[in-house]
């Protein structure tokens, strides 16, 4: 879709989800927005905010913006063009760079990772929580439905089929706790092949966690 037809889309989608994503520097991070105004040339966003202040940008910048629009989800590249304040709504205007694209969407995207995330069990054979303990692990792929994870069959001990967890993740450099089953135990060559589904996620945790996985998506389609 060229910018000209994107930018026509988008007058109808005012107040739609925006993401974008700054892949590098201080400010690297995904920042939620919404479609506030859309003109020729350029889209009008709610200034994204960071640590409850208005995020600092320079022109001509470059970022990555997925947008909610007519059902779909859009990608496009864009670059910061100006920012102002209109009836006290900080506004910043970003330019489309090339084509936007139309993203297939599933229930849970599921996104490669190398995530340290901790297992705490909840139950099991002879459960004693004073005995027990956190076993750590590097994720190899995660979505809003769960984790997948492989461990070393000496490990396997840790991971009883089918045993509820505390599940802590790190995001944004904040630690998030959920509860999950392991419901996939395979073997794989020399390893386990585990995968972990989480038993509902809180909307605090599902929004750095979505856009965390947003991130992850576009960064492989630009890879």
């Amino acid at each position: 879709m060229d910018s000209g037809e994107f930018l026509a889309m988008l007058k109808g989608c005012i107040g739609s989800k925006v993401s974008l994503v700054i892949d590098a520097g201080l400010y690297k991070g995904t920042y939620p927005s919404r479609v506030e105004d859309v003109d020729e040339e350029a889209i009008g966003l709610a200034h994204p905010m960071m640590r409850g202040a208005l995020l600092p940008v320079h022109r001509n910048v470059q970022l990555k913006m997925s947008v909610e629009a007519g059902g779909a989800l859009y990608f496009s590249v864009v670059s910061i063009s100006k920012g102002l304040v209109r009836d006290t709504l900080p506004l910043l205007w970003v330019a489309t760079v090339g084509e936007a694209r139309k993203i297939q969407r599933r229930l849970f995207v599921r996104v490669p990772c190398l995530m340290k995330i901790g297992f705490f069990p909840l139950e099991g054979e002879n459960y004693k929580p004073e005995k027990e303990e956190w076993v750590y692990v590097n994720a190899k792929d995660i979505s809003l439905g769960g984790v997948g994870f492989t461990v070393p069959h000496e490990k396997e001990r840790f991971f009883p089929e089918k045993t509820r967890f505390l599940v802590e993740i790190v995001l944004q450099e904040k630690k998030y706790l959920l509860v999950g089953k392991l419901v996939k135990k395979m073997p794989k060559n020399e390893l386990l092949e585990l995968g972990m589904a989480f038993e509902g996620v809180p909307g605090f945790v599902e929004k750095p966690l979505g856009g965390y996985i947003r991130q992850q998506e576009l960064a492989g389609r630009q890879s």
